[in-house]
């Protein structure tokens, strides 16, 4: 049996980087490590972690954060690096809002927002509505001159679970060890979720309770979940959709197996 040689890393400013190879899919072969990373924002990175991920010798970076989020939290990849960016917004179009608008939404509709039925309906809108986004994402690493590549958003959780659980899947690996993966940002990125409790219960006014603001603060299998029962419902199966339903050419699919794939 194949050993998986998936490398740990630890950044000091980074909590949710994670390689999304490494695991073993339905035929007992493994995805291969050290092709494709996962990230929360990168925006915030020391001289040390710089040093880090240079290390990686990453080919392209897609940045899923919305204009208002890369806006606020800027960043350049040293040119000497070689390393290619594309920036793909993934969001529902009430979600890009600046500070100032999201203030506004707090304190004018505290009592009426419902975070969780907020997230489920993001959810349906990156299965329904970013399917051009999806296909950029996938072809991008599809490339061969593309890898390693890293996809990351500002927690690195939803958008960036729901592509790697996309990924995943297509390529074979158990739903159980996808589910795993997926829920293993509530430990990463736990931490620093806190911050973005209090934040939010100040901007509030402390009208919203811990309690409320929970769902977007964590992954929930059910997010998943209900995510891939409609793309299953629509299309039978998650190739189907990245296929019939993102448009995305079979080549493409296919050289990203061969790619990912030992």
């Amino acid at each position: 049996m194949k050993i998986e040689t998936k490398k740990d890393y630890t950044f000091e400013k980074l909590y949710n980087f994670r390689d999304i190879g490494g695991v073993q899919i339905d035929d007992g072969r493994w995805m291969k490590a050290g092709v494709l990373y996962r990230s929360d924002d990168i925006s915030r990175l020391s001289k040390t972690d710089l040093v880090l991920l240079q290390e990686i010798g990453l080919k392209l970076i897609c940045d899923l954060r919305t204009v208002n989020e890369r806006k606020s939290k800027m960043y350049q990849i040293p040119q000497n690096w070689g390393t290619g960016f594309k920036h793909i917004p993934i969001f529902h179009d009430s979600q890009d809002l600046s500070h100032r608008e999201f203030f506004r939404l707090l304190i004018g509709k505290s009592k009426e927002l419902n975070f969780e039925e907020m997230i489920h309906e993001f959810y349906q809108c990156m299965v329904n509505e970013r399917k051009a986004e999806i296909k950029e994402v996938i072809t991008s690493i599809a490339n061969n001159e593309n890898v390693p590549a890293l996809i990351h958003c500002t927690g690195g959780k939803d958008r960036t679970g729901f592509l790697s659980a996309l990924i995943q899947m297509y390529l074979g690996v158990p739903y159980e060890t996808v589910i795993d993966q997926y829920l293993r940002s509530n430990v990463l990125v736990g931490p620093r979720m806190k911050k973005v409790e209090r934040f939010i219960r100040v901007m509030s006014m402390y009208r919203i309770s811990s309690d409320r603001i929970k769902p977007l603060l964590i992954v929930n299998i059910d997010y998943l979940d209900n995510a891939v029962k409609s793309i299953l419902n629509q299309y039978n199966s998650v190739e189907t959709y990245l296929i019939k339903g993102c448009g995305i050419d079979e080549s493409s699919l296919l050289n990203l197996k061969k790619m990912m794939i030992e």
